[in-house]
């Protein structure tokens, strides 16, 4: 089940849409800083499998949401890995057999 403990800004799900990248702007730094973390409590597997159909999707609709709102700082490293993942998607559109990947490791 999804927690959210951040202030919803007025939208059905109280997800927030107007995050600003916060390394960039102050306001959204400090919103950032200052947003309790979103709660999500992972349902043991066999829970999950005894799950009505219907439940089941709205769990993982939960998951996936939960996931969309992870913040991501946009330090040089980051950037990069974004720019070389970029290289890598334009690279494969044309594949037809395999597709170059890009393993990333470290803290």
């Amino acid at each position: 089940m999804v927690v959210n403990t951040a202030e919803p800004d007025g939208d059905e799900g109280g997800l927030q849409d107007n995050w600003t990248d916060p390394s960039t702007r102050l306001e959204g730094w400090r919103r950032f800083v200052d947003a309790d973390p979103a709660v999500f409590g992972l349902f043991p597997e066999q829970q999950w499998q005894a799950m009505p159909p219907q439940q089941r999707d709205a769990y993982d609709e939960a998951r996936i949401a939960y996931h969309s709102e992870l913040q991501v700082v946009r330090t040089s490293t980051v950037k990069e890995i974004a720019h070389q993942g970029r290289l890598l998607t334009l690279l494969n559109q044309r594949e037809h057999g395999a597709r170059r990947g890009m393993i990333v490791s470290g803290e």
